[in-house]
């Protein structure tokens, strides 16, 4: 089982994708709410994929995505309200995946499994 580490500040939509990643039997989630507590929880949990949102209350998912991969290498896949933030120029080596919002269950399911090798 892949462990995936979901930083997401808005209640709802963890739940939305807390529903979404229960029905795919090969992952598991662990949630934070913002870059600190997602910080703490890579260190511990190590996981296989993080999966953040780009617009978290204490920074953005592109500058997490470097602190926690310096914690722990994984790939990264950005979620967002506003696909257009993320253009094919702010992917890097550690983030070469995104998924727009409103989430698409199909769509959610098949990036994580090309994202995670």
């Amino acid at each position: 089982m892949k462990t995936i580490l979901y930083v997401e500040d808005h209640p709802p939509a963890r739940m939305l994708m807390r529903a979404i990643i229960e029905d795919l039997t090969d992952f598991s989630l662990i949630e934070a709410a913002d870059g600190a507590q997602a910080a703490a929880l890579a260190g511990q949990h190590q996981p296989d994929l993080y999966l953040l949102d780009m617009d978290l209350p204490d920074t953005d998912g592109l500058q997490l995505s470097q602190t926690l991969t310096a914690i722990h290498t994984a790939p990264v896949v950005l979620v967002s309200a506003y696909a257009e933030a993320i253009t094919p120029d702010r992917l890097n080596e550690q983030v070469q995946f995104y998924i727009a919002k409103p989430l698409d269950p199909d769509h959610v399911a098949d990036t994580l499994r090309r994202a995670i090798p």
